[in-house]
């Protein structure tokens, strides 16, 4: 008989694919990772975007009205404790409170209560702080307001902010 050698030109051995194999997984590991990472940075990202576009917006709202304001004053309310309040530039009373929800509330004059804050964000802090409010004691009224709150659904992922301005009388106190 003729003795033949089976020569193999192409092909892996078992310890190549097992090696290579080992490799792939590594990184397709890594490569996971790094993804989930990616992922959970954008939802921190948009917890902080939300509570910042909530909390920039109900800032804005009361200081513009607060600025053409006057007769500021802290009231307490039956139900819902601290509310601060002022007359309007066109003589309404406007009340700004935290409900029970956790929600910042408007109210003018004799209509019902508005949401200023949207689902999804808690408020942590609401206060309101008056100088020179009372007429004849030679200081300019002015409203420091201080509004914090946080969102996010999980707590690896909320996303807290706090904010405080002062805003001053636009009319001289006389």
């Amino acid at each position: 008989m003729k003795n033949f050698k089976l020569k193999f030109s192409g092909g892996f051995t078992l310890i190549e694919m097992l090696v290579s194999l080992g490799v792939f997984m590594v990184v397709m590991t890594i490569t996971l990772s790094a993804f989930l990472n990616v992922i959970d940075i954008q939802k921190k990202t948009e917890a902080f975007r939300k509570v910042n576009d909530n909390l920039n917006f109900a800032m804005e709202a009361m200081m513009r009205e607060i600025r053409e304001g006057r007769k500021y004053g802290i009231t307490v309310c039956d139900f819902s404790g601290a509310t601060f309040c002022f007359t309007d530039k066109d003589g309404k009373v406007i009340n700004y409170r935290i409900n029970v929800k956790g929600y910042v509330e408007r109210k003018k004059g004799s209509e019902d209560w508005r949401r200023m804050t949207s689902d999804g964000i808690k408020i942590t802090g609401f206060s309101f702080s008056v100088r020179g409010g009372s007429s004849g004691d030679g200081q300019q009224p002015r409203v420091t307001i201080y509004i914090g709150g946080e969102s996010g659904e999980k707590e690896k992922f909320k996303s807290r902010l706090n904010l405080q301005t002062t805003v001053s009388q636009r009319k001289l106190d006389s």
